[in-house]
């Protein structure tokens, strides 16, 4: 061996350093742009599911997807050597781990449930995808601390819910789907529904939501209340709750006209709202054409404005005392312009505040099964 080749360093080690040297290409630039843009979106979802329920197998998948993402488009691969194996090895057990969670989430069969999923009046529809991957609670819980941050509910406020939503999710088996990722339209009637096991001809609550979209939290409510005599419906609109515009009139007019299930005495039908669903309620009790299919309303923690004559509604009016989100002398005062217009209204308060449906939900739902004896006597 000469004297110039054994001064020459290896071929391997000059490999590495033109490699080193290399600029990076435009697709690495706009990878790294996109990677940093994902990242940046998925980095405050993450701390806020964790910071909400914990580590979870979800937020184990999240922090899973949310290394694997920084790896592939904010780290350049090393050159061949241990750290190259090192890279390759994480970020390979980190998209295994968020593959096969997903793979998981798709192919376990639903627990029982009292509700099912229904699109279009298909009752074997499937639920959207992404309603599929997460669960409803740890979504409820994370978007109340959402809300705490944007200032929307804090304080003992924001406590008392999030301890009285810990309850309710504890008490039954996870739901199937996350019914707070669905939406819907008048193009897309989507909905949550119960019927009676082997009865025919049998009355309805149909069940507007409030803010935050569906939680099938409420709906259980309802469920264990009447859920032997009655079908229950509960249509999905978005995470407004605003059933009051004309695409939310427009979900609830296709609900009750082509999609209650064929057990439903139609001639028996209530629409029961919590919140802005009751604001919704509200609008349709005044509607002439739409307020037809329904034998009553139930407005709990909620009152929209009244605008035009609504004679013979019949209407049950439930409040909290505490509630400062819905007064009660500003709901009082509303129901005296529904009295003005004809409806008859009854109304019921309790020592409570604007989360009286899961708080007094047993003392709320006797008072609404006493109302109905009378309603359904008539």
């Amino acid at each position: 061996m000469s004297h110039d080749s054994a001064q020459q360093p290896p071929t391997d080690d000059i490999e590495r350093d033109v490699s080193a040297l290399k600029p990076v290409g435009r697709g690495r630039v706009v990878a790294r742009i996109l990677g940093g843009i994902a990242l940046v979106l998925l980095a405050p979802v993450l701390i806020l599911f964790v910071a909400a329920n914990g580590v979870t197998i979800f937020t184990l998948a999240l922090g899973a997807l949310f290394v694997a993402m920084g790896l592939m488009t904010m780290i350049r691969p090393p050159p061949a050597g241990p750290r190259r194996v090192a890279w390759i090895t994480a970020t390979a057990l980190c998209s295994m781990g968020v593959s096969t969670f997903i793979v998981a989430r798709f192919v376990v069969a639903p627990p029982p449930q009292e509700f099912h999923f229904v699109e279009e009046g298909r009752r074997d529809a499937s639920p959207p995808w992404l309603s599929r991957l997460v669960e409803e609670r740890e979504t409820v819980l994370a978007g109340l601390y959402f809300s705490d941050a944007l200032g929307l509910i804090k304080g003992p406020e924001r406590d008392h819910l999030d301890q009285l939503l810990r309850n309710a999710y504890a008490e039954s088996p996870p739901p199937w789907p996350n019914a707070v990722l669905i939406e819907s339209s008048s193009d897309a009637s989507r909905h949550l529904e119960h019927v009676p096991k082997g009865s025919m001809a049998v009355p309805c609550f149909v069940f507007l939501h409030g803010f935050g979209g569906q939680l099938t939290a409420y709906v259980r409510v309802l469920h264990q209340a009447f859920g032997d005599r009655f079908v229950i419906v509960a249509p999905f609109l978005d995470s407004t709750g605003a059933f009051w515009t004309p695409r939310g009139k427009a979900v609830v007019s296709a609900l009750v006209t082509k999609h209650l299930p064929p057990e439903v005495d139609r001639s028996r039908v209530f629409l029961v709202g919590l919140s802005n669903g009751a604001v919704g309620a509200t609008a349709i009790l005044q509607d002439p054409e739409l307020s037809r299919q329904f034998r009553g309303f139930v407005l709990v923690s909620g009152i929209g404005e009244v605008a035009q004559p609504s004679a013979g509604a019949n209407v049950l009016l439930i409040a909290g005392t505490k509630d400062t989100r819905f007064p009660l002398d500003h709901m009082q005062n509303t129901a005296e312009s529904l009295r003005g217009s004809g409806a008859r209204v009854e109304i019921e308060t309790f020592p409570a505040d604007h989360f009286l449906w899961l708080s007094h939900a047993r003392e709320m739902t006797a008072v609404i099964d006493g109302w109905l004896s009378t309603q359904l006597r008539e």
